[in-house]
């Protein structure tokens, strides 16, 4: 079937594969993007998964906690220069934006993009919507402004934040824990600070959605044939390449940054402190 240029062009700034090899991966996938993907990381010419063009690169990750310790929120707010992401007026929008989705019933437990709020009732003066907010703040500081993306975690568990590099970086975490202490402060900031720096997309293997499991072993099995591998020892070669998957996306299972001669899940044991992540958020500005 034929492709079109843009899709073309997209899928290449998505993985950094050449043109014709886009292209032939987009007409193998029948035109499915995630598939046509899939197709150049088995034949190794997906470079890296590297990111969409944006409209705004700049801004920052602002991650809130109400004064219940029971609902935060982060929320990612772009602009296009890194000046004005450093501006006051513009880190007050990005307070307030925060504010409005931490006091807005409607966002409880809630994930999702600028649009799906930007008709919400401002939570500090009902006569305007979040979306005008924004766009007065657009007329005075003379530059596109969006909020990206947000989420919202509401739990009976504990939350805590970090923000690393002043926005760029972001972390939401609940955790459990059988008392709040300084120890047990260290130990979640330690973890936040893992979060941050190591990005992991899932918090334990039983956590990983089995199809993207699957998906994988595919992947690797493919890989393995092309290198000319022996059938009879593929599965034991992909099962090796699975548990590197594993340490670098699972985050109990990751090496801990302050001594890589733990797993985060032995450093958390090791503590005796009773703590258990349960889910945490990372955003990093221009993220997708």
């Amino acid at each position: 079937m034929g492709v079109s240029i843009e899709d073309v062009k997209k899928l290449r700034e998505m993985t950094g594969a050449g043109m014709l090899d886009c292209k032939k991966a987009l007409e193998e996938a029948g035109g499915d993007m995630e598939k046509a993907k899939e197709i150049l990381r088995v034949k190794g010419l997906a470079k890296a998964e590297k990111k969409a063009a944006r409209e705004t690169k700049e801004g920052v990750v602002h991650v809130k906690i109400d004064e219940s310790g029971k609902k935060g929120v982060i929320v990612e707010v772009n602009c296009e220069t890194d000046f004005v992401a450093r501006n006051e007026e513009f880190r007050r929008l990005v307070e307030s934006v925060a504010d409005h989705i931490l006091s807005t019933d409607e966002n409880k437990s809630r994930e999702g993009r600028g649009q799906d709020i930007e008709d919400q009732p401002f939570f500090a003066d009902s006569s305007k919507t979040l979306g005008e907010v924004v766009k007065e703040a657009v007329a005075k500081i003379g530059e596109n402004i969006r909020v990206s993306r947000f989420a919202r975690l509401d739990t009976d568990n504990y939350l805590h934040s970090y923000v690393h590099g002043g926005g760029r970086i972001g972390v939401l975490l609940e955790f459990r824990a059988t008392e709040l202490s300084d120890q047990v402060g260290r130990l979640v900031q330690d973890i936040a600070m893992q979060i941050a720096a190591m990005r992991p997309e899932y918090v334990s293997v039983e956590s990983v959605p089995q199809e993207v499991i699957e998906r994988e072993r595919r992947i690797l099995s493919e890989q393995a044939r092309r290198e000319g591998k022996p059938e009879h020892i593929i599965d034991r070669i992909v099962e090796g390449k699975l548990r590197k998957f594993f340490q670098e996306k699972v985050l109990l299972e990751q090496a801990f940054i302050k001594d890589e001669e733990k797993t985060v899940k032995r450093v958390i044991e090791d503590s005796g402190l009773g703590v258990e992540v349960v889910r945490f958020v990372r955003f990093e500005v221009g993220g997708l």
